[in-house]
């Protein structure tokens, strides 16, 4: 007998129809607005509710897929994925994607736009304190902005590009694009960058921890030959609607045009995860351009025609050869490092050479028209062939040397990178050491067969790119109910629901109070493996992986300005430096916003923040460890001599991460505490400057207190800082003054100064005009003299006359007139070439 009661269906009527109400809200377009305290979910991604359109249609903005259960918040063309991969344009956390659940981007009430991770974690944030924002919103031009209630625009996806320019944006001074890094499916930023280089001109640089140089416009040739301008005043650049892009460094401003030159045409300028700028055009076998079913992107216009000429394409001692295509090889002796990674490289088949072998015990391998670009120990000129290979045979560095035999000039190089072998105008041969044990008479050396016309594409086998995602199967199986059953399911399903009900406010009631705490520890309940190596490059750990990370803070390193410092080791087997912070000045929430912006800091003169600590009480940064300790305990002890050379690049490296802080950087950084102890030396003695930032985290005297109050270490404080005037980055140019004094005397300025900061800088004054007189005067033995004697007169004069010029500049009592930093990097670089 039915004793449903007679209210019963119609409340479960009015329900179901509430709900179809409101899921039919929740999808309805969003359109190209954005409303003030409104989010975009990502399990609404494929929706209209969960992505923003521009108003012509041809760009959406929202969650988009990197692969299975990762997304990034992008900006893509919305007309453009039928042949080929969605064509992103922008993306804010492409280095940190959030998961598949509970992932949002919300424009806050107080107009910062932010994304956020399933646990609430920001991971990518706009500027805080916009004032009057009143909503976001994608342009027709693919610009996200935030308005404010006048209608102008307070922000702009245009000011922070990942790898791709677009048609009427902007190219600023210190805008940047970056490579995505290729091979697998991690989107992690890559080693190639394209900006404006030291020179004002518009370059692609390959960029890691170990080499910096530039490989478009082409280095073999002067910049005249090049067709740019040197040292132009204006850095600015643009890619018109109709396909030429300008810079103000090209000769006669004449711009680069694309072979489809015209106007309606869709395109962008990316830079590849090859290391290759391309212009691309959206372009349609039918004549139309939105018909998603025959568009595809095709190259209208490229930067480097022949690959072998990028840089790191194979990686350290690889060598790029056309057979005929652009193919990766190893030399005889070597074997692939990592197989399906070129980047990686060759390595040597047997240990090391090592030093001290004899010439029995060493071999030098001919290969016929091939160079290493780059790492040459030096160059010596009209000298024979013999003469140079002794050159590099008593060399305990020399990895094989370049000669010339035209004009005898001999290249010894440190390092076999940017190899490759094709013919040349002027025939260069190089040689390679190996041991004397390798056997390589049945190994091929990689040559290039220039006579096939086939078009040329890097054919470097990457079995990770073959690889495809496969898409979450849902298991359960759905059987039809019988029709005639259908009133008595009803009643059943109701009952169900009111206890999927009861069980929902269950599990919610656990979630909150008994395991919220737990699953939002840094490990986190991630499965997917690529979230969990994205996440490692930055993020927040616990303090119990730290305390077991460093065996409950065991390994004690020394006590700096900010805390003490420990070193440990990771799950990953990653050596770092843990620094448990003291006199924290900032809440929780900014102490782990200005940690983020710090976080995204990467330089290769910079010491990297792999994460940080912030449960309870505890403040800790996560750092990166660097071998050979300070400059401070190399330079003041006689552990290791550091030779004329080494301390040169110690200048310049310190005066390049100081201008990417300055200058370059999305927040720009003064680091207010510059010193020897602040400059860490690597196993290559190549400087990294670690706590910078610092001064917006921590109250130096123990008190709350700006920036503009904050104090550095006695001897390295600019004078201002006594009166009280407010910080500017000409602080760091007035260290990194006094650095550069200590790197040419060998000793600290302030041993054998006594009293206070006056005092200090009185001395130094005094000391700035003597040195001031004698550089005016022409006789120059009192260098030698001057110089560290430990150094046994071995240093170059012209080098070390300009290290005291620069010196005296950034030492001047009034901070108007000191260089900047990225001055001081061109002089530097200027001299680097002087001849001993």
């Amino acid at each position: 007998m039915d004793t449903t009661p007679p209210f019963f269906l119609p409340t479960l009527l009015l329900a179901l129809l509430a709900l179809t109400d409101i899921c039919a809200a929740a999808a309805a377009p969003r359109g190209d607005i954005l409303p003030l305290k409104s989010s975009l979910t990502v399990e609404e991604h494929d929706t209209d509710a969960g992505i923003l359109r521009s108003p012509d249609g041809t760009f959406a903005c929202g969650f988009h897929a990197m692969y299975t259960g990762a997304f990034t918040f992008s900006i893509w063309y919305h007309h453009s994925n039928s042949l080929n991969e969605t064509a992103v344009v922008w993306s804010a956390n492409r280095g940190r994607p959030v998961l598949s659940r509970r992932s949002l981007v919300t424009l806050r009430g107080d107009g910062t736009m932010v994304v956020a991770d399933h646990d609430g974690e920001v991971v990518w944030q706009t500027q805080g304190g916009l004032p009057n924002v009143k909503h976001a919103q994608l342009l027709d031009t693919g610009n996200l902005v935030l308005r404010n209630t006048t209608g102008d625009i307070v922000w702009q996806s245009f000011d922070s590009p990942t790898d791709t320019f677009l048609p009427t944006q902007r190219i600023p001074a210190m805008a940047k694009l970056t490579s995505t890094a290729g091979g697998g499916q991690l989107h992690l930023p890559g080693h190639y960058t394209f900006r404006f280089s030291d020179q004002s001109i518009l370059s692609l640089f390959y960029d890691d921890a170990n080499v910096s140089d530039i490989y478009w416009p082409d280095p073999d040739y002067e910049y005249y030959e090049n067709n740019r301008n040197l040292y132009n005043s204006t850095r600015m650049g643009s890619l018109d609607d109709s396909g030429e892009f300008f810079a103000s460094d090209f000769a006669s401003h004449q711009p680069l045009v694309a072979s489809d030159n015209g106007l309606g045409i869709k395109r962008r300028l990316t830079l590849d995860p090859d290391g290759n700028l391309r212009m691309y055009s959206l372009s349609s076998s039918n004549g139309s351009d939105t018909d998603s079913d025959s568009t595809t992107w095709t190259v209208s216009w490229v930067a480097v025609s022949q690959p072998c000429m990028i840089h790191g394409l194979c990686g350290p001692y690889g060598i790029c050869h056309y057979s005929p295509a652009p193919t990766c090889s190893c030399p005889p002796g070597y074997a692939m490092r990592n197989p399906g990674n070129w980047t990686q490289g060759c390595k040597l088949i047997v240990d090391t050479i090592g030093c001290g072998k004899g010439e029995e015990d060493v071999q030098f391998l001919l290969l016929p028209d091939t160079d290493f670009w780059g790492s040459d120990q030096r160059r010596i000129g009209k000298v024979s062939l013999e003469t140079c290979r002794k050159a590099c045979l008593s060399e305990c560095t020399c990895k094989g040397f370049q000669y010339q035999p035209g004009n005898g000039t001999c290249y010894p190089k440190s390092f076999l990178f940017n190899g490759r072998s094709f013919p040349t105008p002027t025939v260069r041969t190089m040689y390679i050491k190996l041991p004397a044990s390798v056997n390589i008479s049945s190994t091929p050396i990689p040559q290039s067969n220039m006579l096939s016309s086939e078009s040329h594409a890097l054919k470097c086998d990457d079995p990770t790119s073959a690889k495809t995602v496969e898409p979450v199967r849902d298991v359960v199986e759905r059987e039809d109910d019988d029709a005639g059953e259908e009133p008595k399911w009803v009643y059943f399903y109701g009952f169900i629901a009111a206890l999927f009900v009861i069980e929902v406010s269950f599990f919610s009631f656990a979630w909150f109070f008994v395991l919220r705490r737990e699953f939002r520890s840094s490990q986190l309940w991630a499965a997917e493996e690529g979230y969990r190596v994205m996440t490692s490059h930055f993020r927040m750990y616990s303090y119990r992986e730290l305390v077991k990370a460093t065996e409950k803070f065991k390994y004690e390193l020394g006590w700096g300005g900010s805390g003490v410092a420990y070193k440990g080791t990771l799950d990953d087997e990653r050596a770092v430096v843990v620094k448990m912070l003291e006199n924290v000045t900032r809440n929780k929430e900014e102490f782990q916003d200005e940690l983020r912006v710090i976080g995204r800091i990467n330089h290769m003169n910079l010491a990297r923040i792999w994460g940080f600590c912030s449960e309870r009480s505890h403040r800790m940064l996560v750092l990166e460890y660097v071998e050979n300790g300070s400059l401070a305990n190399i330079l003041f002890s006689n552990k290791i001599l550091l030779e004329w050379d080494q301390r040169f690049n110690i200048a310049l490296g310190v005066a390049k991460g100081l201008a990417y802080l300055h200058h370059e950087c999305l927040e720009w950084i003064i680091h207010c505490n510059l010193k020897p102890e602040n400059i860490l030396l690597d196993q290559d003695l190549q400087p990294k400057i670690t706590d910078f930032g610092f001064a917006k985290l921590l109250s130096r005297s123990g008190s709350n207190q700006n920036v503009s109050q904050a104090r550095g270490t006695l001897g390295y404080i600019a004078p201002e800082w006594v009166s009280g005037l407010p910080i500017t980055a000409k602080v760091d140019v007035y260290s990194y003054g006094v650095v550069l004094l200590e790197l040419v005397l060998g000793t600290r300025i302030v041993d054998s100064i006594v009293g206070s900061e006056e005092d200090v800088h009185g001395v130094l004054n005094k000391f700035v005009q003597m040195l001031t007189y004698r550089l005016d005067g022409e006789e120059l033995l009192w260098l030698d003299e001057f110089v560290d004697f430990r150094l046994g007169g071995k240093f170059n004069c012209l080098q070390a006359k300009e290290l005291i010029r620069i010196t005296l500049s950034c030492l001047e009592g009034n901070r108007k007139k000191r260089p900047t930093m990225e001055s001081i990097v061109e002089i530097l670089l200027s001299i680097d070439e002087a001849e001993i």
